[in-house]
This record gives C-alpha cells, structure tokens and sequence, in this order.
C-alpha cells in the first residue's frame, strides 16, 4: 500500500525566538496623569492614576518568527495571539505627543475574526517595528503558501 501524497507546500518550523519585546508607553496616558495629579486632593484619583500605571505597565506586545502576542491585565491576565499571516494592512500614526518621545501607534488590519484590528499602542520607533512585522508577515505568507487576492 502506497503513502497518501502530501500536497501541501506548508511547513511547521519552530517558534520559539522573540524578535521584539515591548511594553506600551505611559505617554499615551499623559492627560489622564495630569488629570489625577490635578485632582489628586480628592485622593481617588491618585488610586485611579495607580492603577493605569499598572495596567500600562502590564500591557507587553511580543513578536516572534510566526506570531504576535498580546498580553494584559493586573491580576487577571489576558493573552491575545495572531498568526502573522493574517495581517492584511499595516500603517503607523504618531500623534502629536507620542512623535515628540519617538514612539507611535502600529495598527494591523488582519483577517482574525476575533481581533480584526490590532492597535500597538506607543511603541518605540514604531516604523522599524512596523517594518520588521512586515518582513516577518512576508516572510510567514511564503513559509506558510499563503497567497492574498483582492
């Protein structure tokens, strides 16, 4: 009896290299910092501010060769995970702030039901991040024989 062929041009190669690490940056909290240091007599605001420190500081986006990870939460921590060969679109905003401490927004535009829009929140240098998430989704599509047609 003869083996079944294997049509299929997809390979598994091991995911296990972080190409890129990052916390999302307190700068795109600045207003609601200065608001609760302007409040901060009534004392709720000081707890209020705290705890966006942390949730900010608990916020981590991790790349590796096939995947991008999405982790948040204080005490209860939620893992989001995208196949890199999903993403349809990148662009990157800087606003006005975020562009004066070098850090951005990428935004990936992906065909994930669950998460169809993924937002980096202040990144640094978020144009070589999103060059890199661009190099490695290519490189992904190829690995993968993914093909997109519009």
């Amino acid at each position: 009896m003869s083996t079944p062929a294997d049509f299929s041009t997809a390979q598994y190669t091991a995911d296990s290299e972080v190409l890129w690490m990052a916390s999302q940056g307190h700068v795109s909290a600045l207003g609601y910092y200065l608001l609760c240091l302007l409040f901060g007599w009534l004392l709720i605001p000081v707890v209020m501010g705290a705890i966006r420190f942390l949730q900010l500081s608990r916020h981590q986006y991790e790349l590796t060769e096939q995947r991008l990870y999405e982790r948040s939460g204080i005490l209860f921590r939620r893992a989001e995970v995208l196949e890199l060969y999903r993403v349809i679109d990148l662009s990157v905003e800087q606003p006005f702030l975020q562009g004066l401490v070098g850090s951005g927004r990428v935004i990936l535009t992906t065909r994930d039901r669950s998460t169809p829009r993924i937002v980096l929140e202040a990144v640094p240098d978020p144009l070589a991040v999103a060059d890199l998430i661009r190099d490695r989704v290519e490189r992904c599509r190829v690995a993968k024989g993914v093909r997109e047609f519009n």
